[in-house]
């Protein structure tokens, strides 16, 4: 009997000890996305950012006006140099997004929120495609076409707007 409760305090300190291992490893960022590290724009409202040539994370983070109501919508829009769209990223305040022209009908994505509440998009882009996250969990995945600029766009809808560009 001593021996069956040594077993099972090991097994308890074990156990314990995994998921303290495994706290740790969350809290430094082990099931975080991929993002590059180093800073390359950061800009807040309506202003837009150069892109950079090749790999970037971009991380664009829109607050819905108290106003807002479902029927409206805010965007990301990647622009070509001449200022025309190339591919827009729109979040509609009925928690359904868009990625303009590659999937031009909104789907519904159950991690939105609605306003008032604010919404992250975030987007990595690696030579092997572009993953599209909406806060923090994967929404669309494929390749973009190339783009030269960014920039958020909502006006009225949006009572605040941030737009930060990493690259490697």
């Amino acid at each position: 009997m001593a021996r069956l409760w040594q077993v099972l305090r090991l097994a308890f300190f074990a156990i314990l000890g995994g998921g303290l291992a495994l706290s740790a490893a969350l809290a430094l960022g082990l099931a975080d996305p991929p993002r590059y590290g180093r800073l390359y724009a950061e800009v807040q409202d309506a202003a837009t950012v150069p892109l950079p040539e090749g790999n970037f994370t971009l991380i664009a983070l829109g607050k819905w006006s108290e106003t807002a109501s479902p029927l409206d919508a805010w965007h990301v829009v990647f622009e070509a140099a001449d200022g025309t769209a190339v591919f827009m990223l729109s979040l509609h305040g009925d928690a359904s997004f868009s990625v303009a022209p590659l999937q031009p009908d909104a789907v519904g994505f159950i991690h939105l929120r609605r306003p008032p509440e604010a919404n992250e998009v975030y987007l990595h882009l690696t030579a092997d495609g572009a993953e599209v996250r909406l806060n923090r969990e994967i929404a669309w995945r494929g390749a973009l076409p190339a783009a030269e600029r960014v920039r958020i766009s909502g006006g009225a809808v949006l009572r605040a707007a941030d737009l930060r560009v990493f690259v490697p």
